[in-house]
């Protein structure tokens, strides 16, 4: 009796093994089948020009994906290429987190602009890492000026657990990094980057936050303002850098997706100043 209990299980399992298989198979076959009849990859990004990553040459008001330029832009555009398909870029979403909601909503087949990876957004979507950065600030130095006695390996925890005023992108995993690493600081969260930078050259927050090539852009290509301000890398803060999917999409795509992005180099921060270097350069004032 139990030999034939025991191999019905054996039965049942394989049974439950091959159909399970050939599901997952044919969820893959079915959705990259879509996309190539349809004839595009339906890229979700967000709604802003963000070089050296992603811009477009075309004016805002004109829809042309051929004119989008930049890092996450060509690996896409080889990735589609490798599936023997065209791009389409939809740039309709509202906010970074917006893009990643829809991405998993399947509004997209995936969804990249240098979109960073949190907790919370991989409750809405799947995220495959493509870049990692360090998180940064950049913070007055008469701020700083109040931890002259601290000793260089102990500051940036130390800034970190202080009541500064820090500002950030609205709606960003910035917003949701500033409450999880900063829990005393006076958090202030603004509609774009230009007005970030503009509330801390007025003085009216001491730090924006970002990832090390944004701040690091600032005083590149603003030399004077390395004067008053002055560019924190935290080396142990990490900034992983994703692609996301749907879960019908991650089903269909993630095996081919890991393998494409396996074949690439995961950049760093360093890797991307020094790649697109001609973007880092300081900006001639015109007279």
């Amino acid at each position: 009796m139990r030999r034939k209990i025991n191999c019905l299980i054996v039965i049942f399992i394989f049974i439950t093994s091959f159909f399970s298989s050939s599901i997952s198979e044919a969820v893959e076959i079915d959705y990259i089948k879509k996309i190539k009849d349809r004839g595009s990859l339906i890229v979700g990004m967000p709604p802003f020009n963000n070089p050296p990553y992603y811009y477009k040459d075309s004016p805002p008001e004109i829809e042309d994906s051929k004119s989008m330029r930049g890092n996450d832009v060509e690996l896409v555009r080889k990735f589609a290429k490798n599936l023997g398909v065209n791009v389409f870029f939809d740039q309709s979403s509202s906010s970074f987190n917006d893009t990643v909601n829809r991405a998993g909503a399947g509004d997209f087949d995936i969804a990249i602009g240098k979109l960073s990876t949190n907790y919370s957004r991989m409750s809405n979507a799947h995220p495959h890492i493509y870049m990692n950065f360090r998180q940064s600030l950049l913070a007055n130095r008469s701020f700083l000026s109040k931890f002259s006695n601290v000793p260089e390996q102990n500051l940036g925890s130390e800034i970190l657990q202080s009541n500064i005023k820090v500002g950030f992108i609205s709606n960003s995993s910035y917003e949701t990094s500033a409450k999880e690493l900063m829990p005393y600081a006076i958090k202030k969260g603004f509609s774009n980057w230009d007005e970030c930078k503009e509330a801390l050259i007025n003085g009216t927050i001491d730090a924006i936050y970002r990832d090390a090539t944004e701040i690091k852009k600032i005083v590149y290509q603003d030399p004077n303002l390395s004067i008053k301000f002055v560019p924190v890398l935290f080396d142990d803060v990490k900034d992983k850098i994703s692609i996301y999917l749907s879960t019908e999409a991650n089903a269909g795509l993630s095996d081919v997706l890991e393998y494409y992005l396996g074949e690439e180099e995961i950049k760093t921060d360093t890797q991307i100043l020094n790649e697109f270097s001609n973007y880092y350069k300081p900006i001639l004032s015109k007279k």
